[in-house]
């Protein structure tokens, strides 16, 4: 059998490829006169208007946005506190304990995690990154390195630190102002045609496919939230050091669809 690869929530599952009949970019839906919360709106897409399903409310989980606008408040706390150490570091030659490789502190491993996801610009969410975190961040981090390392005016350093440092955070405020280009770029829909019913389902995003004829599964049929009565785990498999569960829509699903008509 052959399954799609997709991520919600950091978390890798599988969805069998016999119902997916086409993978698209994101795209807003239109309100709708569906009346459960599950339903984002509906899409025109080939003459047929699709409900969209948010996967992460059928999982209880917050959505994308949310989770990244957390995300940013998050580092751009981090790199403050990191700022104050290196200061106090700077002032009384103690060991610095924070990263000065910016491809080693959490907003440098999201940075290189999202160039390789968005393999485009999509909705100009790259050039965005570029222009107003990366440039900054990077100098923020190899400036501490060399700094510390030199025997240089320490006040003429703090300043270069203080200025890299403030234009990281004032490029995340901006990430923060365009929210909706950050989530645009990397949620996709996956069309689905489930116990007869189109329907779009938003996932955080679309890896690749796998034919798992040939590979070990274990089955274990549970529903993949305690409070969500339209997803059930089938198998789960290892597949190249990853758990990865594959998942079915429930027949309440297809009812669920059904309320709005």
């Amino acid at each position: 059998m052959q399954f799609l690869q997709i991520e919600v929530n950091r978390q890798n599952y599988l969805i069998n490829t016999d119902c997916v009949s086409e993978l698209l970019h994101f795209q807003e839906p239109m309100p709708t006169a569906y009346h459960s919360e599950y339903v984002d709106g509906i899409i025109s897409h080939k003459d047929k208007v699709v409900p969209i399903v948010s996967i992460r409310k059928l999982l209880d989980f917050s959505s994308f946005t949310d989770e990244q606008l957390a995300f940013i408040k998050k580092v751009e706390g981090q790199h403050k506190d990191w700022v104050l150490e290196f200061e106090h570091c700077l002032e009384s030659g103690e060991p610095f304990t924070k990263a000065l490789d910016p491809h080693q502190c959490e907003l440098g491993k999201w940075i290189d995690k999202t160039l390789a996801c968005l393999r485009c610009n999509n909705h100009g969410f790259v050039d965005l990154l570029s222009h107003e975190v990366i440039e900054c961040h990077n100098a923020l981090h190899n400036h501490g390195k060399e700094f510390l390392a030199s025997h240089g005016n320490k006040e003429e350093q703090m300043q270069e630190i203080r200025k890299n440092a403030k234009n990281t955070i004032e490029g995340l405020h901006i990430l923060e102002a365009n929210i909706d280009k950050l989530t645009s770029a990397f949620e996709q829909i996956v069309l689905m045609n489930i116990h007869g019913r189109d329907v779009g389902i938003v996932v955080d995003r679309i890896d690749k496919t796998h034919n798992l004829d040939d590979k070990e599964f274990f089955t274990s049929i549970n529903n993949m939230s305690k409070t969500s009565k339209y997803l059930q785990f089938v198998d789960y498999y290892d597949i190249e050091g990853t758990l990865m569960f594959s998942m079915k829509f429930t027949e309440a699903f297809s009812k669920l669809l059904g309320e709005g008509e």
